[in-house]
């Protein structure tokens, strides 16, 4: 009897460890094929383009935005500095947000491939993502914690929320829009030879 449940005992092991085998096997694959995209094709191309623009739009829109921080919420401490602070947070926070928002917009109506906008905010999204992974998992303090999600609700999570919600609408109508079929002049169906 003890025998049958060390077998089973030891099956279920051998099956449990099979099973993270797999799994790990998967995520390694996965892994490989996202780095592949990055890498170039024998005739110097881009695997995907799409992943790398928005990469490097992800950097410049950082950049932006820090450098809007850097000059608007100076500007505006003069001008809020007698406000509530949430006011005045909420204020600075959304003042940059429409700043860059507008840089986006304009690149937005001039790029031909009207996703790079919204992949260059997921992009940010992920950032902000592991940026609070990371802090959580180095911190283990709640009330440095909750003062860092402050700052990230501030000057983070507001700016990459408008911007995700922004070109998502805006994908969402260049995407559907219905396309135009130009009809043919009424004249030149008669003038037209057979």
């Amino acid at each position: 009897m003890s025998y049958n449940k060390d077998l089973n005992g030891h099956t279920g092991d051998l099956e449990r460890e099979d099973r993270r085998r797999a799994r790990q096997k998967k995520w390694e694959e996965r892994s490989k094929h996202f780095w592949r995209t990055f890498l170039f094709t024998e005739n110097g191309k881009p695997k995907s383009g799409f992943l790398i623009y928005t990469f490097c739009l992800s950097a410049v829109f950082i950049a932006l935005h820090l450098i809007a921080y850097t000059y608007i919420v100076d500007w505006l401490a003069l001008l809020t500095e007698s406000w509530p602070l949430v006011l005045g947070n909420l204020t600075g926070s959304l003042c940059v947000s429409a700043a860059v928002l507008l840089v986006g917009y304009v690149l937005h109506r001039l790029l031909s491939d009207k996703r790079l906008m919204l992949g260059t905010y997921l992009w940010l999204l992920l950032y902000l993502v592991a940026s609070v992974i990371t802090m959580a998992l180095l911190l283990r303090d709640w009330e440095t914690m909750r003062v860092f999600l402050h700052f990230v609700l501030w000057f983070a999570a507001i700016p990459v929320g408008l911007g995700l919600v922004l070109f998502t609408l805006l994908y969402r109508r260049d995407h559907h829009a219905p396309a135009q079929v130009e009809e043919e002049p009424a004249w030149k169906k008669y003038v037209r030879r057979s």
